[in-house]
């Protein structure tokens, strides 16, 4: 028997005058690679690594160790302690438990007590019939109203279908068409008082239920071109607050069936006309997949490494100057990168400094996009009344364009803005006021822009519930840990603004969302401010509190004087800061106060800027963590 010394290897077959080659050790390897960590390699090089668990917590609290996400956010446990001691009393602890308790059996047909059905994927036993003059209005409001912002269809090829004369064979032989000629027609109907907020009412629904019964056929045999179509239009539908309980099913099932078909990628087969429909498909699929996923805090299953699917120009989505298609392909670009960068649960992997170039290069890419935006669509700028332009924009759809435009916008901006908050605590203070400034703004803007959200069936939930209560929350928690700052006042004026919004969402659902309990986050936040100064009247308990501690008296882990980065404006939302010398002419009084303590997260190491997130699946038809971090 021969010996094989360590460290050496011999080939299978080796010639007479082979030398035998030197195997170092995988101990001696030394690899030095410019790749991106990714903490998968963390965990194979350490097997004790601690895992990154999945989301199992109450729908509106987050566990104290979460922090920052590429979601919109509410309160983590430690911040509504945090806030209930500032407000002496339980109040928000208990508003937040009838919350959740409204949205686990009202909205998402959770529990006993739910008012709710479940929605289902069966075929109806009637079937919704529709005259002739219903089809042709339902389909043109549907052309009108909504292809400019999703043009995925040939509108011609698919009315030649709609009014030809073999409708009904067609609707009996293709499952897909059915599908998608049926969701149209739902789509359509919402904007002629035939839409509801809760599932299960209204014609649109039942017309909507015929397409959900056709989703087994449409999903088991080999994907087609149609039938992907129709799982993109249930898809819109399923936007709206009557589809809560399956909001991102289609859409997923969509993604998959357009990979299998290969629409990432240019296509050798089949006429330009086909094939521009193939890349209008793909690409309408790609900016609703990636705002999904990255308000959903998930990587998306869409590659853009892999993307070689050309882009083409479509009309009907140019208004102006403003080509809204492509605009929202490049925000949709900018989700996937800004989520790969900072957002991702690799991305906690990165020290504090490259947390910031990481994201400065996210804010300057999305300040270019915004810069592009033509004024009168230009998130930032004041909302600008469509009926003034109309004469400019006759399209119907257009306001609906501008929230779309002005919403995702600043979205996004809360997340870098929170972010940056927790990164910058210790070592950028004026990074850090910046962005505490930044965000109190963005959620003024989007309160401001709310007054221009339609209360309807067909809104989607992103624009009519959830980034309103989003900003609703952010300004609570600034007022409620800022009461004496001269920004206060407004902020209090803007929660009743909120709160209206809410109020009148509650009327026009009929109490199925019910909106008016949130108005009490606004009593709440005006009656503490109320008793506070009532209180400052009295004969001080307490000592003075030093420069870049809360001036209100209260105590904060983060105590750093940061740069104001706007005017007090709520219409001006860019991001254009103030020189860092305009500091000195600060009172202390202007220094806004929100709380950052330093936590252990999963990964191990203390106060790191970035961990696994708490989602709240399907809250308002989105995934929404925790808001107030506590990192």
């Amino acid at each position: 028997m021969v010996r094989i010394p360590k460290g050496y290897r011999v080939d299978a077959t080796p010639s007479q005058h082979q030398e035998p080659l030197f195997e170092p050790s995988s101990e001696q390897i030394c690899i030095q690679t410019s790749l991106p960590p990714v903490f998968l390699d963390q965990m194979l090089e350490n097997h004790g690594t601690t895992g990154v668990f999945r989301d199992t917590h109450p729908l509106l609290r987050a566990p104290d160790h979460d922090v920052t996400s590429s979601s919109l956010a509410f309160f983590s446990e430690r911040r509504i302690q945090s806030l209930s001691q500032q407000l002496g009393n339980d109040r928000l602890n208990q508003l937040v438990e009838t919350i959740e308790s409204i949205i686990r059996s009202r909205l998402l047909a959770q529990g006993p007590s739910s008012s709710s059905s479940p929605i289902s994927f069966k075929h109806p036993s009637d079937i919704e019939q529709v005259s002739l003059d219903k089809i042709r209005l339902y389909t043109d409001s549907y052309f009108n109203q909504l292809h400019p912002t999703y043009p995925f269809l040939d509108r011609h090829a698919f009315e030649d279908k709609v009014f030809g004369p073999n409708l009904s064979e067609e609707l009996c032989a293709n499952s897909a068409f059915s599908a998608l000629y049926h969701t149209v027609l739902a789509l359509g109907c919402q904007y002629h008082e035939g839409g509801a907020f809760d599932p299960g009412n209204g014609k649109a629904w039942k017309l909507f239920q015929v397409s959900l019964g056709l989703v087994s056929d449409i999903l088991m045999p080999r994907g087609t071109l149609m039938g992907l179509q129709a799982l993109i239009a249930m898809s819109i539908f399923a936007m709206t607050t009557c589809c809560l309980q399956i909001d991102e099913v289609l859409l997923i099932e969509a993604t998959r069936m357009a990979q299998g078909l290969g629409y990432h990628r240019a296509l050798a087969t089949g006429d330009q006309r086909h094939q521009n429909t193939c890349y209008r498909t793909f690409w309408v699929l790609y900016y609703m997949e990636k705002h999904m996923c990255f308000h959903g805090n998930k990587s998306s299953m869409i590659s853009d490494f892999d993307i070689g699917c050309p882009i083409p120009y479509v009309p009907e989505s140019v208004f102006g100057e403003y080509n809204w298609f492509l605009s929202a392909i490049k925000f949709g670009r900018i989700l996937s990168q800004a989520y790969a960068c900072v957002f991702s649960v690799s991305a906690a992997l990165q020290t504090t400094e490259a947390h910031h170039i990481a994201i400065d290069e996210i804010e300057a890419r999305l300040e270019k996009w915004r810069t592009e935006v033509p004024v009168g669509f230009r998130p930032g700028m004041p909302l600008l009344d469509p009926n003034c332009l109309s004469s400019f924009f006759p399209q119907p759809n257009f306001k609906m364009i501008v929230l779309h435009t002005n919403f995702s916008y600043y979205a996004l901006t809360i997340a870098l803005s929170r972010l940056n908050v927790s990164v910058s605590r210790q070592t950028q203070p004026q990074r850090q006021e910046k962005s505490k400034r930044l965000l109190m703004y963005t959620a003024r803007a989007i309160v401001e822009g709310s007054k221009n959200v339609d209360i309807a069936a067909h809104t989607p939930n992103f624009i009519l519930a959830v980034l309103p209560l989003a900003a609703l929350f952010i300004l609570f928690d600034f007022v409620v840990h800022n009461p004496t700052h001269p920004e206060t006042r407004n902020n209090l004026a803007l929660l009743d603004v909120a709160a209206g919004h809410f109020s009148l969402l509650d009327y026009k659902t009929g109490g199925f969302l019910p909106g008016s309990i949130l108005t009490e986050f606004a009593h709440i936040a005006r009656q503490f401010v109320k008793d506070y100064d009532i209180n400052q009247l009295r004969p001080p308990q307490q000592e003075p509190t030093e420069m870049g501690s809360s001036i209100t008296g209260f105590t904060s882990v983060d105590t750093e004087i940061s740069m104001q980065p706007h005017e007090t404006n709520g219409n001006d939302n860019n991001n254009a800061g103030l020189q860092d010398n305009m500091i000195e002419s600060w009172s202390p009084r202007e220094f806004l106060n929100y709380p950052i303590t330093p936590e252990t997260t999963l990964h191990g190491v203390p106060e790191n800027p970035r961990t696994t997130q708490y989602n709240i699946q399907t809250l308002f038809g989105f995934m929404v963590p925790e808001f107030g971090h506590d990192q």
